[in-house]
């Protein structure tokens, strides 16, 4: 459908990024059948052409929303061309905005409305609005969302020290 949603982050790290992934399927109403992304240390510990290795607390967050998750194979752009494509357009609106940078939910909410505008507009691929199609064809297509949200975990592959601890969360375990 091209109905866009986007997210703005500021730190790339595991509690962000799927908080921000329950939010777009908030935003949505549900849960697509299937998750898919690029590469990020966030999601897939080994980034691999075949079989990645996907990050433990990812892989409990899509078991509990009912998704497959599903990253792209690294170095393969023409994969990744609906996902790229529309990141220049949504970059220049970026630029555009002319209040505070730094009021992330100032400048979340000017996304949110300058993308009800692009999702409302013909789209010159499809010839269709995003949003029509989006609600005509894919949104019953949706999982439902579950009752509880994901209690997203802290997870550390620690290694133990010379002294016999191990650090996880700026705490020293023995």
């Amino acid at each position: 459908s091209r109905y866009m949603v986007v997210r703005l982050m500021t730190t790339c790290d595991l509690e962000h990024t799927l908080t921000n992934l329950r939010a777009v399927y908030e935003t949505l109403g549900g849960v697509p059948r299937r998750t898919t992304s690029d590469n990020p240390k966030v999601f897939a510990l080994f980034a691999s052409k075949y079989e990645p290795i996907l990050h433990p607390v990812y892989e409990r967050f899509t078991n509990h929303y009912g998704t497959v998750a599903e990253c792209l194979p690294p170095a393969d752009p023409q994969k990744k061309g609906k996902v790229e494509r529309p990141m220049p357009y949504v970059r220049r609106l970026f630029e555009a905005y002319s209040g505070d940078r730094n009021d992330l939910n100032a400048l979340q909410r000017y996304i949110d409305d300058k993308l009800i505008l692009a999702n409302n507009r013909r789209h010159g691929t499809t010839h269709e609005r995003p949003i029509d199609r989006f609600m005509n064809e894919e949104k019953q297509c949706l999982n439902p969302m579950p009752l509880l949200p994901y209690e997203i975990e802290h997870y550390h592959e620690g290694t133990v020290r010379i002294d016999g601890h191990v650090r996880f969360l700026g705490k020293y375990y023995s």
